[in-house]
């Protein structure tokens, strides 16, 4: 019977898709076409591709649908690495809870997360499209507005898909709290925000005018006008040629974006190794933290998160500093630091490690060939400047055929 519903819509399935089982990413968009041996997957997290992999159907205290072939899109959340060993604390086995001929309801098996599909009436691609505009469009990290009569406010995190909505009760300050997944007109919520003896299930999303609008439970209605901050960069703003601007000097440096990783690649500081710096959507920043540059036999070479004022460093890869736009000088971005623990990093340093690092397995400073402008030692990063085309070739030619894809 699972079966010949799955196997019975034309176009496939929406998935509302949710890993981690304390919702820490909040849901993801996902579409799934299945016929008698194969599924094919699409995602907002890479719309335009499908990809095409084995499932089953088997029975383990009830009946359960594994999608047990690997598949770059559907294990994204539960392929493990040296740094997770769960992964994202994404399922791929889910326990099949009701089925009925245009909603399927699931369970994860790992998280215990409820997950649905719905049967779609227009095809996968459109749909993710679709889900992404409204996505790639919410950029803000708070809203003031109104619940019926009341002022309200919001704080989002457009990272964590996690909305808190503020509002008064007489004189008293109360907090709705819900993750949600984008959908085609707006967000929908994995269990309702209650607020004010009432509760809110989705908001529809306005991109022109940046407004989330719905209504409650009792028929409240609910208005939210995003606040973008000055200093909001959107991802590809960032791409260019820059002078990076630190303690030893000026360098000249390359920003090219990863769009699929949702990261820019620093190019320029070392010909053997690019740095990544990852795109904060909720914030419109970079991020730049400890990461990995490179291996010399069992060795590990480490760009850090360092204190030059304290000495403190450390290999935590969220410890490090922001790219932040400078509202008062365009086309520039001052390094700030993310404030990681209680000993902010104000710098970066290049050390090895004796395999993974650890306080075990430092060595020590790198040496040629990693080091960044002959030192081992990024003293007090300032900022990065774009640079300016001046030339008369380049004023006419620099924009003819150039086209850019954000994923």
């Amino acid at each position: 019977m699972q079966k010949k519903v799955l196997t019975s819509s034309e176009e496939g399935w929406a998935f509302d898709y949710y890993p981690d089982r304390n919702l820490a990413y909040g849901g993801y968009a996902y579409t799934v076409k299945f016929d008698n041996q194969k599924v094919t997957v699409g995602s907002e997290l890479a719309p335009g591709t499908f990809e095409s992999s084995l499932y089953k159907l088997t029975n383990d205290n009830g009946p359960i649908l594994s999608f047990d072939s690997y598949n770059t899109l559907m294990h994204y959340f539960a392929t493990p690495s040296s740094a997770q060993y769960e992964g994202l604390d994404g399922d791929f086995e889910f326990i099949i809870m009701e089925v009925t001929d245009n909603l399927i309801t699931l369970r994860g098996k790992r998280t215990g997360n409820t997950m649905y599909m719905h049967r779609l009436t227009k095809s996968a691609a459109t749909y993710i499209e679709n889900v992404y505009d409204i996505c790639d469009n919410i950029i803000f990290s708070s809203a003031n507005g109104t619940l019926g009569s009341s002022e309200i406010s919001c704080a989002i995190d457009v990272d964590a898909r996690q909305m808190d909505i503020t509002y008064m009760n007489g004189e008293k300050a109360f907090v709705g709290s819900g993750s949600f997944i984008p959908t085609e007109t707006g967000i929908h919520f994995y269990t309702p925000i209650e607020l004010n003896g009432a509760t809110l299930t989705d908001m529809d999303y306005n991109i022109d005018t940046s407004t989330f609008s719905g209504k409650d439970s009792k028929g409240n209605e609910i208005i939210l006008v995003g606040i973008i901050a000055e200093e909001y960069t959107r991802f590809k703003e960032f791409e260019g040629k820059y002078d990076f601007n630190y303690y030893y000097g000026t360098l000249e440096v390359t920003l090219v974006p990863d769009n699929d990783n949702n990261c820019y690649l620093i190019k320029g500081l070392n010909e053997n190794y690019n740095i990544v710096a990852n795109f904060v959507k909720s914030k419109g920043y970079l991020n730049i933290t400890s990461q990995k540059v490179g291996d010399s036999g069992n060795q590990q070479i480490w760009l850090l998160g360092w204190s030059a004022d304290t000495g403190y460093l450390s290999w935590s890869t969220e410890c490090g500093m922001y790219l932040v736009k400078d509202i008062k000088q365009e086309g520039t971005f001052n390094f700030v630091t993310n404030t990681y623990l209680d000993t902010p990093a104000d710098s970066f340093i290049l050390n090895v490690f004796n395999g993974a690092p650890s306080s075990t397995t430092r060595v020590g400073a790198a040496t040629a060939p990693w080091l960044i402008n002959d030192s081992y030692q990024v003293p007090y990063p300032e900022s990065i400047v774009k640079k300016i085309k001046t030339s008369i070739y380049e004023k006419k030619y620099s924009t003819l055929y150039y086209v850019h894809f954000a994923f």
